[in-house]
Order: C-alpha cells, then structure tokens, then sequence
C-alpha cells in the first residue's frame, strides 16, 4: 500500500519506520479508518475482525490497538469520523430552508441524509452492541467525549430548526432516540418477510419522536 509502517508489525521484507510526530500518528489513524470503510463496504460491523483491519492498513494488531485501544474503540471512532462529515451536511441543509421547517420536514431531512450515509447507519445501528464491550479506560473516556460532542451539536441543530429549546435532559434523550430509530428503520429494512423501506421508515418514526420533544419542551420548559 506504499505506507511506510511501524518497527515491529512484523511483515517480513518491509522497511519500518514508527510514527514519531503527532501529524505522523494523526495520520497512521485516518490511514487505518479509511481500511475499515474499504472492508465494511462488503463486511458487516459485527463480523469485522481486528485482524482484517490490521492486515488492510498494513500493521499488526498491536499498532491498531495502540492507536484505538480496541476493535470496539476503532468502530466507535469510524461513527465520531461519519458524525463529522453528517453533521456539517444537515446543518446547512437546515440554513438552505426558506420556509417554516415543520417537524415532518425536519423528521424528513434527517432521514433522507441518513439514507444518503449508510455507513453512518450501520455503524449507529451497532453502536449499543460496541459499547457493551469492555474497552481501556482513555478509550471509554474519548468515545464518551465523542457522544457528548456529537449530542450538543446535534441537539443544537434540530432545535434550532424546530425552534423549541430542548433541556439536558431531552438533548440526551433525543440522541437515543435517533440511534433507536436508526436501529429499528436498519433492522427492518434488512428483512424481506415485510418490505420496509429505510428512509420511509426513519422519518416516519423520527416525526413521532419530534413530536413528542417538542411538546415536552413547549409544555415543561423548564424540565432539565
């Protein structure tokens, strides 16, 4: 793959040489998620191994446990990545909006970008599973870092495009109810018994989410 890798992956006939900046390490870990989106365009989540990362990224185990410090970890960070490119996406989504942005149109556009971002979908989807994991405890921390980075974000956009201020509380409860609803709309739309398209699905439960915050933020406000 041309990447020139850590001392010690022990891939015999390569010439090694550690990530020693930060810039270098900063890049050795985009390196190892854009493997795991390669992989998981025909692997699923909960089948992907540490070590098919590790031999796509071109690095032992123990340099991707290094940078992640676990599988679970590795994934949670591919979520935090696939956040950051969503978020920036449907906040302007939202700043194009010429009319009244209604809970349907908001439940609608979130669903809609969603659907345009499977991986995000799939990645929310196992995200419950991934947590139940033990990881070391930066790990835990960081992806907890990156839960309450991504909740206020999303928090702040939806209520703005709705208009209603949301407590602590119910920002917290919103993102939950968006990975349910994820999940459900993921799980659902993967079975042939009944037909459910993903999208249709996600916006049709996103509304009746959004439906319920806003009337709890309009009726207590002052709820935290």
């Amino acid at each position: 793959m041309g990447e020139v890798i850590d001392e010690g992956d022990g891939v015999s006939g390569e010439t090694f040489q550690r990530a020693r900046t930060p810039a270098q390490r900063a890049q050795r870990v985009v390196a190892v998620l854009e493997a795991t989106r390669r992989l998981l365009a025909d692997a699923e989540v909960a089948t992907l191994s540490l070590g098919a990362i590790s031999r796509e990224a071109g690095l032992a185990s123990s340099n991707v446990l290094r940078y992640f410090g676990s599988r679970e970890g590795l994934l949670l960070d591919l979520m935090d990545a696939e956040y950051a490119l969503w978020l920036p996406d449907l906040d302007a989504r939202f700043g194009a909006e010429v009319a009244v942005v209604d809970i349907d149109r908001v439940a609608a556009t979130v669903a809609a970008t969603l659907a345009q971002r499977p991986l995000l979908s799939r990645l929310i989807a196992a995200s419950s599973e991934l947590l139940r994991y033990p990881m070391p405890g930066e790990t835990l921390e960081r992806c907890r870092d990156q839960g309450r980075r991504n909740q206020s974000e999303l928090a702040r956009i939806l209520s703005g495009a709705l208009e209603v201020a949301l407590s602590v509380r119910d920002q917290s409860y919103l993102v939950a109810g968006l990975h349910a609803v994820v999940s459900a709309a993921s799980g659902w739309s993967a079975q042939s018994a009944f037909p459910v398209d993903f999208e249709t699905a996600a916006r049709g439960l996103l509304a009746i989410q959004l439906q319920g915050l806003v009337i709890r933020a309009e009726s207590c406000p002052a709820a935290t």
